[in-house]
């Protein structure tokens, strides 16, 4: 079985990413450990490839959902400022309406001749589904970003595992309601037309389920990606559920959620697990009204995308570096 980039990180004592950089003459690395990486790379017998082999131009689209959801702003200008990084990469960026599943089959099938290869946040519908099939029949590869669409020929899916998020986050809120934890918690997703919406909600009721049977989970509301419509549904919560314990935000408008619980006197008392760190929830964190957010890297994941369509479009061997979960709290924000 010839070695592989991993075979060649556990070799050189370093990280996959660390190889996957050398192997691809990025910077960030340094010349003392660009050597070891090489040798052991050379000692295995495993193939780095001239870097002038790596640089033919590919033409690439991401298509983002428009909207308010400061992630997809911040993936945006992520895959733009990597793209621009990157030897022969040209990056268009598009903007679709997010929860229109035939309109971005559209988009998806108008990219046959202009692009080389698609980054896509997708809903998972029957057209989505057919259109990314007739991409692939016409050599178009494609990564599927933050929620996934499977059962379609795919260059892969780049994001975290949703599931797994979604458990993540019961366990918090269990954990922040402390022992015996009992009452009502409400959960919110943007849209049950992301599969990761759906992922998220499952992994947080298994979690619920096995380990703080005594906790209520409300009806889900689905904010439709909405700040407004978001602040909407939660008032409304607190009107029918004045008990209620905990929120569980596994979409976004996290800021209409924060919006009600600030307006209604409830920043303090209720426990808010959401997702991805933006500059807005770094202001919630740290004023009390959001305890935890559950984040994927955006830059990670759009360098991740980007490399590893690149990399199929030039028939490169590359292997794909799987995104990690991180749980941020006011004690650990990230530096701006």
């Amino acid at each position: 079985m010839p070695p592989t980039l991993r075979d060649v990180a556990r070799e050189a004592g370093v990280s996959a990413a660390t190889v996957d950089r050398v192997l691809h003459d990025r910077p960030g690395v340094s010349a003392r450990m660009r050597a070891r990486v090489l040798g052991a790379a050379r000692q295995l017998g495993y193939l780095v490839q001239d870097v002038a082999d790596t640089t033919r131009p590919v033409r690439l689209v991401a298509l983002l959902p428009a909207g308010t959801n400061a992630f997809i702003e911040d993936l945006a200008l992520r895959l733009s400022r990597e793209a621009a990084g990157m030897a022969g990469v040209g990056l268009r960026i598009e903007r679709p309406d997010p929860l229109d599943g035939a309109g971005l089959a559209e988009r998806l099938l108008a990219q046959k001749g202009r692009a080389e290869g698609v980054a896509v946040v997708a809903v998972n519908h029957p057209a989505v589904r057919e259109a990314l099939r007739a991409l692939d029949e016409a050599g178009v590869r494609v990564v599927t970003l933050a929620s996934d669409v499977p059962g379609v020929p795919r260059t892969g899916y780049v994001g975290i595992d949703n599931g797994q998020a979604g458990r993540l986050a019961g366990l918090l809120i269990g954990r922040f309601l402390g022992p015996g934890a009992a009452g009502k918690v409400a959960l919110f997703a943007g849209t049950l037309a992301y599969r990761g919406h759906q992922e998220r909600e499952m992994g947080f009721r298994q979690v619920l389920a096995e380990e703080f049977p005594r906790l209520e989970i409300l009806e889900l509301r689905e904010s439709r990606e909405d700040r407004d419509r978001a602040a909407a549904e939660a008032r409304g919560l607190f009107a029918q559920h004045p008990d209620l314990r905990a929120i569980y935000n596994a979409g976004g408008a996290t800021m209409g959620v924060a919006e009600a619980l600030k307006a209604e006197g409830r920043a303090r008392d209720v426990v808010l697990v959401a997702h991805d760190a933006t500059a807005e929830k770094t202001a919630l964190l740290l004023d009390g009204t959001l305890d935890a957010v559950i984040d994927q890297d955006a830059g990670a994941e759009a360098r991740e995308a980007l490399e590893r369509l690149s990399a199929a479009v030039r028939g490169e061997a590359r292997a794909p570096i799987p995104l990690r979960l991180q749980l941020i709290l006011r004690e650990n924000l990230p530096a701006a």
